[in-house]
Order: structure tokens, then C-alpha cells, then sequence
């Protein structure tokens, strides 16, 4: 099983505690999701800027973590709690996702390379 579909599962049963606690947690969970998904959208929408989140993923994992703390002495909790809600699917199932993007792309340009030399001959 790839990493990013285990960590979309892992995501999916907090998302799912969530629901069954409600309230307070129900409300950040919601909200961190959708920063999750602003953030996925704007980073696929723009080609430089996928470049450059799949080559830093881990240390925007850092920043994310980061401003969650720095989010929750300024603003409070429910700022931070969505933010970790945001932090941790990024963590658990973009960031993955983008590092198994970048680790197919060589290898698909590197067999055409191959086979293109094989049919020379």
C-alpha cells in the first residue's frame, strides 16, 4: 500500500473521531479541512509552485507546524486546532502524494530514453 493512501486512511479515521466526539472538535476539524483543501488547490493550480512544495514538502511540514503553535499563543485554539487538522493532512497524505509524483516522473522519462535507444539498432 502506498504511503499517501495510508496516510489518507489515518486522516480519514480522524476525521471520523471527530464526528464522533462533535462540537468543538467537529467545528476545527472542518475548518482545517477546508484550509487543507484551499492549500492543495492553489499549490496544483500553479505549476512552479507544485515544483517547488514537492522539493520542500518536509520542511513546509516544519513551517505548518510551526504556525500552529505560533497560531495558538496569538489566536487561540480554534486557529490552531484547524491549523493541525490542515498540518496533518498535509503531512499524512499530500506531501506523500507529491513525493511519489516526483519519484514516477524520472523513471517513466528515464524507460522511454531506453527503449528509443534499443529501437536504433
Amino acid at each position: 500500500m502506498k504511503k499517501s493512501t495510508k496516510g489518507g486512511l489515518i486522516f480519514l479515521l480522524i476525521i471520523i473521531a471527530s464526528f464522533i466526539i462533535g462540537s468543538y472538535i467537529l467545528t476545527a476539524t472542518f475548518f482545517g479541512v477546508l484550509t487543507l483543501i484551499g492549500l492543495v488547490v492553489l499549490i496544483e493550480s500553479i505549476g512552479p509552485l507544485r515544483w517547488l512544495v514537492s522539493k520542500s514538502s518536509r520542511i513546509i511540514d516544519v513551517v505548518i507546524f510551526s504556525f500552529t503553535v505560533l497560531a495558538m499563543a496569538q489566536y487561540g485554539l480554534n486557529v490552531s486546532a484547524a491549523l493541525t487538522v490542515a498540518g496533518v493532512g498535509f503531512t499524512l497524505v499530500y506531501a506523500p502524494y507529491l513525493r511519489e509524483q516526483i519519484t514516477e516522473e524520472p523513471k517513466k522519462k528515464q524507460r522511454n530514453n531506453y527503449s528509443q535507444n534499443f529501437n536504433r539498432k
